[in-house]
């Protein structure tokens, strides 16, 4: 149970107060090749051109390792690895002030590839503050999922170039 200032079960409001946004795409690329994407943190800024500027890891990808990452028109802010599952799955936390930001990347291996979903969750008291991290979620997201499906599968002799 989250308690106010003032002693308030804040509890159910943190529960009510939540937001979800959701990008899917197919590519041609195995899941193999798309983890090697997701694990080379460093060049995150190459398939999220819109949703990130720079980013890193301390360490190993694991779970339990420590990273920062700067979206366009945003403060850096950290994040923590809170599960990998090679070539299937990884999810990251972002703890803010009175919020959570948290991401899911899911691959699921198709007949002819790869569908490639990313979720963003925001919950928490003050969720309804973060309104310029929501929108830019909503702006970046789409594109760098897109972004990933079609650089991931450029060996593929059906993958297009990203421009």
């Amino acid at each position: 149970m989250v308690s106010g200032r003032l002693g308030v079960n804040l509890g159910l409001y943190a529960r009510i107060v939540a937001w979800h946004f959701e990008h899917s795409a197919d590519s041609p690329a195995s899941p193999e090749a798309v983890w090697q994407r997701y694990v080379d943190v460093a060049h995150w800024n190459e398939w999220s051109r819109k949703g990130i500027q720079w980013s890193r890891l301390e360490g190993t990808f694991e779970v339990g390792a420590r990273g920062k990452a700067k979206s366009p028109g945003l403060p850096a802010g950290r994040f923590r690895v809170t599960a990998a599952d090679s070539g299937r799955l990884y999810a990251s936390e972002t703890r803010l002030p009175g919020a959570t930001l948290i991401f899911e990347h899911v691959i699921e291996r198709r007949e002819t590839g790869t569908r490639i979903s990313h979720r963003a969750k925001l919950s928490g008291p003050l969720a309804f503050l973060y309104a310029p991290v929501r929108m830019r979620i909503r702006q970046s997201l789409p594109d760098g999922v897109d972004r990933l499906a079609t650089s991931a599968g450029a060996g593929s002799e059906t993958a297009a170039q990203v421009p």
